[in-house]
């Protein structure tokens, strides 16, 4: 889709935009934040319209449906800089394509009444000493006195009409002092585009306080995501979570922000697009830990999986990774973004030797894991406190909690392995249909993050037994294997789909990187570089697929 920059949130009113006429102001404060309010609600409302048309856009072309969306944007910013008859024009286009789109219909409406002259009754006669200067500038400070700043900015106005030399000093100062507690006041309420404009007319007179300006900054970034707000939600994450960023507790950013996530996660669910919507869920899970949330999350990445992990590439990176380990499949894995604090996910692909970016999130890539027959999925979810193993259908639907627990993996024998404490703490296997079948395998509470091997006889896993944390194995019959025992970190192991190789996350060079073992512990070689960070390294799960 093709879409235009928008202009800040107030570009209409910015320094260098043309004057507004004066004789109509009165009108416009009125019919302006009303207009612009209107076209918020607006937006909203067509991304349901938007939704609601799946089918109906099924039959348009690429290049149709991507002058559709960008009309529409367009109409949005040329609302809100006041050009009202080119607006009108873009949402007429709209509507020739989706007639009944009523967010289009509802902002075309919105363009066509601000066009029209509000209709004012004639003066009532008044006695001449009312229309002399001196008596309106002095109704003017009154009116201050009174903080009543509509009718202060009204004779103002209505004195620099008549004359615009008068005392001219004298009228700036009030109609400034007026405008910036007005602008203040709207800005702080929910009138933030009349407030802003209010704003920017004051800073004609002369400069804004330091503390004004970095109110109005904060209000007019704050504005323009809620331009985007359930129309544009790549966009709308992308406004709030820089404002986010930088004043986090700005008014409801942040609840803002975590409902632009899951929503965003939502419409990517609806339309089939599992894998995109499990970074959105990411997301809203970085800032806050929600069991409805997680549910979704994990539901996403099965069907993901389940879908045969078709991933495309969302944003075109790729990077040339030769095969030095010589391994066969798909390997996805997760690489740190320091600079952005974000996970960027990536799949390589052996044959090709390329890795291809297919999202990005603000959690490492921990996958959910199917039942050989790829109907049900169980995962770990919070539960009263409590992390507990779930189990759940592959094509979504309510999970059920099968016993405390975390981390997870079904194998090809149908048993689920998870770190648990029973007896004790460590590695435990259950049967998913039969609960009571359930015994311990290991006694170590460091025993995190298994994987069983492809024929569901031995299980990877992770142990800190000796001050370093190492990759181990164990077999159904307790027999076990320390693979790795350089002294450094060494994580995430998981098999290759024919058992031979196993692939782990390891610092043991200094850096991050996926290492590439036999699974006899011999044959040890680098294969990617994941960098010099990896904070969440111990929720990470590589995966391997034919």
């Amino acid at each position: 889709m093709i879409r235009k920059q928008p202009s800040s949130a107030h570009a209409a009113a910015s320094p260098s935009a043309p004057a507004r006429p004066r004789a109509p102001i009165a009108a416009l404060l009125i019919a302006v934040p009303l207009c612009l309010l209107l076209a918020t609600a607006g937006i909203a409302a067509f991304f349901g319209a938007r939704a609601g048309q799946h089918e109906a856009q099924v039959r348009y072309t690429a290049t149709i449906a991507a002058a559709i969306f960008e009309r529409f944007d367009k109409g949005v910013v040329l609302l809100r800089q006041g050009q009202y008859a080119l607006a009108q024009a873009n949402f007429e286009y709209v509507l020739q394509y989706q007639p009944d789109n009523y967010g289009a219909r509802s902002l075309l409406a919105t363009a066509i009444v601000a066009q029209t002259p509000t209709p004012t009754p004639p003066p009532t006669p008044t006695p001449q000493r009312l229309v002399d200067k001196e008596a309106l500038f002095r109704a003017a400070q009154q009116a201050i006195e009174a903080q009543d700043w509509d009718a202060a900015i009204v004779q103002l106005e209505q004195l620099q009409s008549i004359d615009p030399n008068w005392q001219r000093s004298d009228v700036e100062a009030l109609l400034y002092r007026a405008l910036l507690t007005r602008g203040l006041r709207r800005i702080r309420s929910t009138e933030i585009e009349a407030g802003l404009f209010d704003l920017d007319r004051a800073a004609r007179i002369q400069p804004l306080p330091e503390n004004v300006l970095g109110e109005k900054r904060l209000a007019a970034a704050y504005q323009d995501a809620l331009y985007y707000f359930g129309a544009d939600w790549d966009r709308a994450i992308e406004k709030l979570g820089a404002l986010y960023r930088a004043a986090p507790s700005y008014r409801d950013v942040g609840s803002k922000l975590l409902e632009a996530y899951v929503r965003a996660g939502d419409a990517l669910s609806a339309a089939g697009a599992w894998c995109q919507a499990v970074e959105k869920y990411n997301g809203a899970l970085a800032l806050a830990a929600n069991t409805l949330v997680e549910q979704k999350r994990v539901d996403a990445e099965a069907r993901c999986l389940s879908a045969g992990v078709e991933l495309s590439a969302t944003n075109g990176v790729t990077l040339v990774i030769p095969n030095v380990a010589g391994i066969q499949g798909r390997l996805f894995f997760s690489r740190f973004d320091a600079e952005r604090g974000i996970y960027r996910y990536f799949r390589y692909e052996s044959a090709q030797g390329i890795a291809y970016e297919i999202g990005a999130g603000y959690q490492p890539a921990s996958r959910p894991s199917l039942s050989p027959d790829r109907q049900r999925v169980t995962y770990a979810l919070l539960l009263n406190g409590a992390w507990t193993v779930v189990i759940a259908p592959a094509s979504g639907g309510t999970p059920t909690p099968l016993i405390a627990g975390n981390m997870p993996s079904w194998g090809s024998s149908n048993l689920i392995a998870f770190q648990g404490c029973s007896d004790a703490c460590g590695i435990h296997i259950i049967n998913p249909d039969n609960p009571t079948e359930l015994r311990r395998l290991t006694n170590s509470a460091n025993d995190i993050n298994m994987q069983w091997s492809p024929d569901g006889r031995t299980l990877v896993y992770t142990s800190n037994v000796y001050g370093s944390w190492e990759i181990y194995t164990v077999s159904l019959g307790g027999e076990f294997r320390q693979l790795t025992g350089f002294g450094a970190t060494s994580v995430a192991p998981t098999f290759s789909p024919d058992g031979a190789r196993i692939a782990f996350l390891s610092n043991r060079d200094g850096a991050w990187g996926v290492w590439v073992i036999n699974s006899d512990g011999s044959g040890l070689v680098k294969l990617i570089d994941l960098g010099a960070q990896f904070p969440a390294w111990q929720s990470e799960r590589l995966q391997w697929t034919p």
